[in-house]
């Protein structure tokens, strides 16, 4: 296990990319994902106005990180080229994700033949041109990820999703398994991601109406492209053979295959899917609604910080951050190392947090309390830190946010956790928000507890904003808030 987390520390970082179908949707989710990680990405997409889109919306750090391409990878001839050509400009082709697919879903009556001909090239011939082009690369470099998006639709078959498409991904799925069986003993890793339905892209937004789907598909919890995204990273740093998104998926598969009739009856009998599958997901989460109603309060802070705060950060520390209390409340969760600005030795907090730019948006509201917290005052003085998160641990650079990003961050904070702005109302200040950049430094491990936070070589990270340094053991444990 030592020697498996050793090898996947830096299983991203320097290493170089190519994202297809990367500009919208999931593969635009795994190449931000990426780049986050310190990978040079390479995304290749058909669509103009997607590579637009993608461009524009990068920040300033990770631009510098990520190339596009306008490419049709179902014209062999052209991805091939920009395969070499990548190899060739960059001097090595770490990673490959197959995620590009032509979707028209339709029922074969209705399908032309030239329809289904170009989800196979698209789906399947590209998978195996790229595969083709990439895998020579990486046996003489003796290294290599291969990452497939493969669908559960090509495990299980109802009525609704397109023959076509399900006769794809279900080749694509085989294809996978056996490559991942011949490349068994060599340093090449083959990773098959096998997601449900991933609403809030393109997909159901634009070439599939939801009523596609079957009503039995509703029972599943929806998937987001930024968790498939996150799966892709953990598949990868473990070596993972299969990853499953979601992870009950493998239960529902063995139960098909004991009765598949049975299931499409019951898909018959049940009818169409009722939900909006263009719509990002919300959960219901009662625990949250609790939180928020008596969270603000300040016994709730003053229990928070005497009691719940050191059995979560034990908690994170224990499981590398697959376990927090502020996931049972349904809220995403961190625990932060940063080094203390007066003692210049290690100090953890758990905190809430709000995807951003590719990092975590976090924000100091110490429960309302009239100084900043600790672990604020530490950023400033010492930018560097490290993030424990979903099994990860992560190097960060933190930068002090304001105008218009804080703005945004704080909005997407109060909308996920109300607490905030009676925090913000109690507290008399103006609550410090910080984004918190992984930076190529990766590792599954936790921190080392005997060593303040080691800095990264990424070059300093703009901050702003100065405090008085105040991060002795005692106001290091007194005001770090899992806000």
């Amino acid at each position: 296990m030592r020697k498996h987390r050793a090898a996947a520390r830096d299983a991203l970082a320097g290493q170089v990319c190519l994202v297809t179908g990367g500009a919208q949707g999931i593969g635009w989710a795994i190449a931000r994902a990426v780049a986050a990680r310190g990978a040079r990405v390479h995304v290749a997409d058909h669509s103009r106005e997607h590579l637009n889109t993608a461009a524009g919306s990068l920040p300033g750090p990770m631009a510098n990180r990520v190339t596009f391409h306008h490419i049709d990878v179902s014209d062999r001839t052209a991805y091939e080229a920009c395969i070499r050509k990548i190899h060739r400009d960059e001097g090595r082709l770490d990673v490959l994700v197959n995620n590009a697919a032509f979707v028209e879903w339709r029922d074969v009556t209705d399908t032309s033949p030239e329809s289904t001909e170009r989800t196979m090239r698209t789906g399947l011939d590209a998978v195996v041109h790229g595969i083709q082009t990439v895998l020579p690369v990486m046996q003489t470099a003796g290294r290599g990820h291969i990452v497939t998006i493969g669908s559960a639709a090509g495990v299980m078959f109802f009525k609704g999703p397109s023959a076509a498409y399900t006769a794809m991904k279900a080749a694509v799925n085989a294809y996978t398994h056996v490559l991942a069986a011949e490349l068994a003993d060599s340093p090449i890793h083959v990773l098959l991601v096998r997601p449900g339905a991933v609403a809030g892209t393109e997909f159901f937004g634009k070439h599939v109406a939801s009523h596609r789907m079957p009503r039995l598909a509703d029972i599943l919890p929806l998937t987001t492209p930024d968790q498939v995204a996150q799966a892709v990273l953990r598949g990868i740093t473990r070596r993972q053979a299969v990853v499953d998104i979601p992870r009950s998926l493998p239960l529902l598969y063995r139960a098909y295959a004991l009765a598949p009739g049975l299931w499409r009856r019951l898909t018959m009998l049940t009818g169409p899917s009722r939900r909006d599958y263009a719509a990002l997901p919300t959960r219901r989460r009662p625990m949250l609604r609790i939180a928020n109603r008596i969270g603000p309060s300040r016994l709730t802070g003053l229990v928070t910080r005497a009691a719940i705060v050191p059995a979560d950060k034990a908690l994170q520390r224990g499981t590398t951050g697959r376990m927090s209390l502020g996931r049972a409340l349904g809220l995403p969760s961190l625990l932060l190392t940063t080094t203390g600005a007066r003692s210049g030795q290690p100090r953890d907090v758990p905190l809430f947090h709000v995807p951003h730019e590719g990092g975590f948006a976090v924000i100091a509201s110490n429960f309302g309390l009239t100084r900043h917290p600790a672990w604020s005052t530490n950023l400033l003085k010492h930018p560097n830190a490290t993030v424990v998160t979903d099994g990860q641990c992560l190097q960060v650079t933190a930068r002090l946010v304001d105008g218009a990003e804080r703005e945004q961050i704080w909005r997407a904070s109060v909308a996920q956790y109300r607490g905030y702005r009676s925090y913000g109302d109690r507290s008399g200040r103006d609550l410090r928000i910080f984004h918190l950049q992984p930076t190529p430094a990766l590792g599954p491990q936790v921190p080392d507890r005997s060593h303040p936070t080691a800095p990264v070589t990424s070059g300093p990270s703009r901050t702003a904003g100065t405090a008085r340094a105040d991060s002795s053991p005692r106001s290091a444990q007194a005001s770090p808030s899992p806000e």
